[in-house]
């Protein structure tokens, strides 16, 4: 369960560096992105890309760098892939990363 979690959080990560990209949000959007807009996504990609690595090495030291490794693969292809036939997909993720983030969070403390 909790790779899942760090594969999503990977997922969300590779969204956010894919959305600071100008062409790519406007692909998505319809509008360019601002100055502010672009670092938000930036910074914000940063933290999360840190924390899945985090949380993968929290669970097994060597193998964890290797998922992590994995994920990130992963979700590079899955984002390129919506980015080059199916870019208005991505605006629905948008909204629904951080909910199935969250959902997964929850359901990890849980169990």
């Amino acid at each position: 369960m909790i790779y899942s979690l760090a594969t999503l959080l990977c997922f969300s990560a590779f969204y956010g560096f894919a959305m600071a990209k100008t062409a790519h949000y406007k692909s998505v959007f319809g509008v360019r992105p601002n100055q502010s807009i672009t670092q938000r996504f930036s910074y914000g990609a940063w933290i999360i890309i840190l924390l899945s690595f985090i949380v993968n090495l929290s669970q097994s030291i060597g193998y964890g760098s290797l998922m992590f490794c994995g994920q990130m693969a992963l979700s590079v292809l899955v984002i390129s892939l919506c980015m080059t036939y199916k870019a208005k997909w991505l605006r629905s993720l948008f909204y629904l990363l951080p909910a199935l983030t969250s959902l997964l969070t929850i359901l990890t403390i849980i169990s």
